[in-house]
């Protein structure tokens, strides 16, 4: 029996040090990973930049030659043609670009480096392209595009011709992004190339190419489309994000679309110069997996075999007791202490067999006592989910009853807008559903989050408007600067935000010139978000029970919602506290963590909200 349970036990124990092995080389094989693709994608930002860089200037020197302008003044000439035509053949195919041609003031095309071939430029019309635009304006031109003719992605430069101090034509130098292949000669991993957009332009895979990183809209698609910026694409989107910032600092990321299938990737991007370009990286987290595995083999048999070696020495020691035991035996003294020895271990056996039911009782109980804890929360969350819905089932009836008297007054494009609105509200109460859910089962969820407090504010006043307008409530937002990220859940921080918000509009029901504001205020490491009225305002046993579960000064109130906005807040390492405003009325400060560019939240414990 002994020996039954230390071998349970020895296994055990070695599956668990295999399953820390395991985790442990994961994350090392993990972050080594991703610092290869943060290397890799920076070595190709700067080899493509400086190419880039290279090819930028070249049109600046080459408008000066007078060849160039003579063509301009007389651009029915034959013999100009012709030779202006070898000009940019020979300047092309000593630069290696693609294509360099010659446009006049109007966007037509006099001269071609491929006036030779099928596709040549000569003849065609190109004032649309943005890069002519901004040439013929005195500028420097730059855009990425298919050609219209040649149906081949490529970069363009661009620069006026001036004829004194006139511009009489624009010259234009196409560079064909295959130069990405020769420059990234240490290629380990999958990678790709979007525009500011998230359309993938340039990819180490096919099937990425000309689709799209987030979720596009239909306006967004319907408008890449007609600029024929990347032909006829569709535009499948390769992740189920919506938002490309929201992309940007992951560094794990599912990707592909249901045609390929998604797999789970590692993930590094970084910026590629001023024209909004971003490059990213791509490894397979499956590629971790054979070195966890041979990690954990390697483990698994330098443990059986230290396993192996400490059975054979406690076989060893027993052995060696039981000869000395027998050796005891013989000796006629040895009997009466044998007996004595006998019926002391019998006395330890039943005090270790007490013990064991001892600590059976104490798990049973300290069980059962976990259980009513976790009974009791969720009976406290249950309750408080009536009082968080509210508020955007308050928002939807608005907007359904603003949407029947639009239907009355025939204004569709409004009623759609005020369904668009019902549609992400509904979302909203869905969202605030789930989140009480993932609170029942995990905890210390919201250590790691970034709110952007001009989102936060901006959807709590387009919730909040619409009742504010039928009260006659003013209501003032002043922030300092724009662009402020906090450590905080985007969605419970506009839960926050808007029951203070109700709150004090119930505060200033009877005021005569009601009015709430929000003041943002920003220092080196916090921000502090200050939700004020010109209500009545809170005595001082008021502000001292505001935050106690079940007190409330609402005639049909439950008396959570501060206790709960307090609990989100605290959650993130933050405080939410009441005063008096100057106005007479209640003011309630919420203090967060401000976090900048690549910043980390800092953890703010074991917190529960």
């Amino acid at each position: 029996m002994r020996r039954h349970s230390f071998i349970i036990a020895v296994t055990l124990f070695g599956i668990a040090l295999g399953a820390m092995v395991a985790a442990f080389t994961y994350y090392s094989v993990e972050k080594r990973f991703i610092k290869d693709i943060e290397n890799d994608v920076f070595q190709l930002q700067e080899k493509l930049a400086a190419e880039l860089a290279r090819y930028s200037e070249i049109p600046v020197v080459l408008s000066t030659d007078p060849r160039l302008k003579r063509l301009l003044r007389v651009p029915n000439s034959k013999r100009l043609s012709s030779g202006t035509n070898q000009l940019l053949e020979d300047w092309n195919a000593r630069l290696n670009s693609d294509v360099i041609y010659l446009m006049d003031e109007e966007g037509q095309t006099l001269a071609a480096s491929n006036f030779a071939s099928d596709s040549s430029f000569v003849g065609y019309n190109y004032s649309y392209r943005p890069y002519f635009q901004q040439a013929i304006e005195g500028n420097k031109g730059r855009y990425y595009a298919l050609g219209v003719v040649s149906d081949k992605r490529g970069y363009y430069f661009s620069y006026p011709v001036w004829d004194g101090d006139t511009i009489s034509g624009v010259l234009t130098l196409k560079v064909d992004l295959s130069i990405i292949d020769r420059i990234w000669d240490q290629q380990q991993f999958d990678y790709l190339i979007a525009d500011p957009l998230g359309v993938v332009f340039y990819s180490s895979r096919d099937e990425w190419l000309y689709q799209t990183l987030p979720i596009l809209t239909e306006t967004q698609k319907a408008a890449i489309r007609d600029s024929r910026r990347y032909g006829k694409s569709t535009l499948e989107s390769l992740t189920a994000y919506h938002e490309l910032e929201e992309i940007e600092p992951l560094t794990t990321l599912d990707i592909g679309y249901e045609e390929i299938g998604r797999e789970h990737v590692l993930v590094s991007s970084t910026d590629l110069g001023s024209a909004g370009w971003r490059i990213y990286g791509f490894t397979p987290t499956s590629q971790a997996w054979p070195i966890v595995i041979q990690s954990v083999l390697l483990f698994s048999t330098f443990y059986v075999l230290l396993a192996l070696v400490l059975t054979a020495w406690l076989q060893t020691v027993k052995a060696q007791r039981k000869l000395a035991l027998l050796n005891d035996e013989l000796e006629q003294k040895v009997a009466s202490r044998t007996a004595s020895l006998e019926d002391t271990n019998a006395k330890l056996r039943e005090s270790i067999t007490q013990y064991e039911e001892t600590q059976k009782a104490l798990r049973q109980t300290e069980n059962e006592l976990i259980q009513a804890a976790k009974l009791a929360m969720l009976g406290e969350l249950s309750a408080s989910i009536n009082h968080e819905i509210n508020q955007p089932l308050a928002a939807m009836r608005t907007y359904t009853e603003n949407s029947i008297k639009l239907m009355e007054k025939e204004r569709f494009d409004a009623v759609k807008g005020n369904l668009t609105t019902l549609n992400e509200l509904i979302g909203m109460v869905a969202d605030i559903v789930a989140r009480f859910k993932i609170f029942a089962r995990k905890q210390n969820a919201g250590g790691k989050a970034r709110a952007n407090l001009d989102d936060v504010l901006s959807a709590s006043l387009k919730l909040s408007s619409a009742s504010f307008i039928k009260k006659g409530i003013q209501i003032a937002c002043h922030k300092p600067e724009k662009g402020i990220i906090v450590n905080a859940d985007t969605v419970q921080l506009e839960q926050v935000i808007l029951n203070l918000l109700n709150n004090a509009s119930h505060a200033v029901e009877h005021a005569s010139m009601p009015e709430i504001g929000i003041t943002v205020e920003t220092f080196l490491d916090r921000v502090s978000i200050h939700v004020w009225d010109n209500g009545a305002g809170l005595d001082n046993d008021s502000k001292k029970q505001v935050f106690t579960p079940f007190y409330t000064t609402k005639r049909d109130g439950l008396g959570l919602g501060l206790t709960i906005c307090r609990r989100i807040i605290e959650g993130f390492g933050g405080t939410l506290q009441v005063g008096d405003h100057a106005s007479g009325g209640a003011e309630f400060t919420i203090s967060l963590q401000r976090l900048y560019e690549g910043e980390q939240p800092n953890d703010p414990g074991n917190m529960d909200h």
